[in-house]
């Protein structure tokens, strides 16, 4: 990508450990993307972040990047304020560039709300983590079948997100997700299997291994006995986990995903999810 690329909107943002609690410095932001001044959720000594995109919603020719330092021995929490909406593009796309660089001892969540792809949309997403060999992440997304006036699912033209996962230089995660209705039958077999909504979520942390895959199943097993979805756990090449679920409804996901990162931070890090009062 060149360097003379003109964003819609950018946004950096660097967190570090003062001593007593995680802090943010050095925040930039300009044009259609802005950060709401960081929230202490429930007395927490970590920092939650609300992205906002001013405008509402991603237009055709879009350019926005995302630049998020997390510093040796911190901790913080990123989050968007509402849904990722992306507007028909008739003549162009969008493009979101988004690094995330955790340092040894430093933990990220990223929470994501849903993205609903208008009709004739297409959007392309490129997410880059560099880890340190003892830092730690959890990150999620939804993909929804998008927004159509006539209610039909899968009228963008396509969604593509590719995610890279780096830890200690090596690339041990390459994700690349397309999309195309156009090429293909989404909601076909090998696809959405007849699902409308897809759930994705990464672990990364020291200490993940084959026991963090057990009792993550035992917890999400009973979604898949008791609602319409599917889901998948793998462990990966490195010390960490990815999941992912097919489901009909975002707030399924968003319910199964939460159990998840609840059990997740309160083995590794002895504290409970803080509730970002969204909803």
């Amino acid at each position: 990508m060149s360097e003379e690329k003109q964003w819609t909107g950018q946004l950096d943002i660097t967190v570090f450990n003062d001593g007593e609690r995680s802090v943010a410095r050095d925040i930039f932001f300009e044009q259609a993307l802005k950060v709401i001044r960081p929230i202490y959720l429930n007395g927490s000594n970590i920092p939650t972040f609300y992205i906002v995109n001013v405008g509402g919603g991603y237009l055709d020719g879009d350019r926005y990047r995302l630049n998020v330092k997390v510093k040796e021995n911190a901790a913080t929490t990123l989050t968007s304020q509402g849904a990722t909406k992306i507007y028909k593009t008739l003549k162009d796309h969008v493009e979101q560039y988004q690094t995330f660089t955790i340092e040894d001892n430093a933990y990220m969540e990223y929470v994501g709300d849903p993205i609903i792809a208008y009709k004739d949309a297409k959007f392309y997403q490129h997410n880059q983590y560099h880890l340190a060999k003892t830092g730690a992440m959890f990150y999620t997304d939804i993909l929804t079948p998008g927004y159509s006036p006539d209610e039909a699912h899968f009228t963008y033209d396509y969604l593509h997100l590719l995610n890279e996962i780096f830890v200690d230089g090596e690339l041990v995660v390459y994700d690349n997700l397309l999309l195309d209705p156009n090429k293909n039958r989404v909601d076909a077999l090998g696809y959405m299997e007849g699902y409308s909504h897809l759930g994705s979520c990464y672990f990364i942390h020291p200490d993940a291994n084959k026991e963090t895959v057990e009792e993550l199943y035992e917890i999400m097993a009973p979604y898949a006995k008791q609602e319409d979805c599917r889901i998948g756990i793998t462990e990966l090449a490195t010390h960490g986990i990815s999941i992912r679920i097919l489901a009909h409804q975002t707030d399924l996901i968003l319910d199964i995903l939460n159990d998840v990162q609840q059990q997740l931070v309160r083995k590794h890090y002895d504290r409970d999810v803080d509730f970002l009062r969204k909803y």
